[in-house]
């Protein structure tokens, strides 16, 4: 029989890849106390650990029931295992080469060293991690050696720490992480939230703000509620901005990979620049949307302040050698952040007079 082909040749290609990306919204426990052939384990409560060998009053229990109490919370939280003679650097490497899949990081360690080494070990990757300490030097203005103020020395800008009176029982960093990573990157202020499950701290004002000057975070009670305060990294940047940035960097680089990627070429004409020009504007309006980029506002005289500004150069205007080495430079944007109000300062007058 003929071949249909012959008269009507139809081929059709797939430009549909996707990659994967980073789960932002995935903390990970760094752990020791279960068993399992799998470097990383995924739960979606904390008793399903029971089964992989861990106790209910093992610390990683303890830590898994801290992040799953928060109310929202992350759909999943990530165990990885420390194998006996390991460095805690060591095992971090082993479980992001096993699975990739996660952004958040917390240890149930609390030896200051090992905490370090972590921090140490997280600004070098794309991660977030967070610990806390029961170190009552912490607390102290002139303390040089509690981890809060080493953190700070180090400028670590991918790790942030609480001080907490039960740190040994309590996990208020993956607590926090968990309700916050509930809600996309750039809609969250690590601040003034609530967390379940976890002890208050109820601190003077100046040991309160010794622990917040030296970038550390609390849980304090409020007339009749707790919340958490500063909301900051070690390094003095607001956590939610770490994480936003990430995410921004990471989608951006995606939908670009992806259009490499789907077009049989991209070439340097003003077309096709212009298709690097939509992605990154797709990700930075996709950033307006997740309230971590300013949407356009008008000043006092009505003239518009747009929130970002995209630039592609023309391809007349590219250089022979970069056209002869097939790289696009000097794509660029300029992105103004929303911010977030933590506290409000309100001054008024009271008088028996309107003149």
């Amino acid at each position: 029989m003929a071949d249909i082909s012959r008269i009507a040749n139809v081929q059709i290609a797939l430009q549909t890849a996707g990659i994967s990306e980073q789960g932002f919204g995935t903390p990970m426990i760094l752990a020791s106390e279960y068993n399992s052939d799998n470097r990383v384990l995924t739960y979606t409560g904390a008793d399903q650990i029971i089964e992989d060998g861990a106790t209910t009053d093992s610390a990683v229990y303890r830590a898994l029931s801290d992040a799953f109490s928060q109310m929202p919370r992350s759909r999943e939280v990530k165990v990885g295992q420390i194998v006996t003679g390991e460095t805690v650097t060591e095992a971090l490497t082993a479980c992001n080469e096993a699975d990739k899949e996660w952004y958040g990081l917390a240890a149930v360690t609390r030896d200051k060293q090992n905490v370090l080494d972590i921090a140490e070990w997280t600004e070098a990757h794309t991660k977030l991690f967070g610990t806390s300490t029961s170190d009552p030097n912490a607390l102290l203005q002139a303390s040089e050696d509690d981890v809060l103020y080493l953190m700070k020395e180090n400028n670590f800008f991918r790790s942030y720490g609480y001080y907490h009176a039960d740190a040994e029982n309590d996990y208020p960093e993956i607590a926090v992480m968990a309700r916050c990573f509930s809600v996309l990157p750039g809609g969250e202020s690590w601040a003034n939230k609530r967390l379940a499950g976890i002890k208050t701290d109820r601190l003077t004002e100046t040991q309160a703000r010794n622990a917040h000057n030296k970038n550390g975070n609390t849980f304090e009670p409020f007339r009749n509620l707790a919340i958490t305060q500063n909301g900051k990294v070690s390094g003095g940047e607001w956590i939610d901005i770490i994480r936003f940035r990430d995410w921004l960097q990471e989608d951006m680089q995606n939908r670009l990979f992806l259009t490499f990627v789907n077009n049989d070429k991209i070439s340097f004409t003003d077309d096709d620049i212009r298709l690097i020009e939509k992605d990154m504007r797709t990700s930075l309006q996709l950033g307006q949307k997740r309230k971590g980029i300013a949407n356009t506002e008008y000043d006092e005289d009505g003239n518009a302040i747009s929130g970002f500004t995209v630039y592609v150069p023309l391809s007349s205007s590219v250089s022979f050698n970069d056209k002869a080495n097939r790289v696009l430079n000097d794509a660029k944007f300029n992105a103004y952040l929303q911010g977030a109000i933590h506290v409000v300062n309100v001054y008024g007058t009271l008088t028996y007079n309107a003149s």
